[in-house]
């Protein structure tokens, strides 16, 4: 029911032009479509798990922000305000573009001028449904990398390091 995923002997994590090239694939089409990356370095339970997550927290946004309106005015996603420069909103963009693509399907329902992410309280949530699934793939991107690199290994604690060294060198006995 669960993969299991095989231990491996821990190797030293790949630099510079090899990080990169061994992981820009997987981080790209992770950003295209949530759980893509995880699929292509064989995580498949995470990219599943993570494309539902996903799935479930844009449904919700979505619902929320359409069904909330409140005397007729709309709520919306985070867009950039560039002119003049504002930084809140535009960090709100910038986590809220994780999403990918969709996020300009969003912007173009619920975003621009005629619309505030803070309007109610139903609206707010549904702006940080979508948020949040952008934070979270963008979170899946850094750990898509530490996978592909070789470095996730290095961040474990020593004692499950420890372990795992211990369980590769009982296989490789036998």
């Amino acid at each position: 029911m669960f993969e299991i995923p095989e231990i491996t002997k821990p190797t030293i994590p790949l630099r510079r032009v090899a990080a990169i090239k061994a992981s820009w694939k997987p981080i790209l089409l992770n950003l295209l479509l949530p759980g893509a990356g995880y699929w292509v370095i064989g995580q498949k339970m995470r990219a599943r798990i993570l494309l539902c997550v996903w799935c479930l927290f844009l449904i919700m946004g979505f619902l929320q922000m359409k069904f909330g309106m409140l005397d007729g005015i709309r709520g919306g996603v985070y867009t950039p305000k560039l002119d003049p420069f504002e930084w809140l909103p535009t960090l709100g963009a910038i986590a809220t573009a994780g999403v990918g693509p969709i996020y300009l399907l969003f912007a173009k329902l619920f975003g621009g001028a005629g619309s505030e992410p803070i309007r109610n309280l139903t609206q707010e949530y549904g702006a940080t449904y979508v948020m949040i699934a952008g934070l979270l793939n963008w979170l899946c991107c850094f750990d898509i990398f530490d996978r592909a690199t070789g470095r996730w290994m290095w961040r474990l604690p020593k004692d499950e390091l420890e372990e795992i060294k211990g369980v590769t060198q009982e296989s490789s006995e036998k």
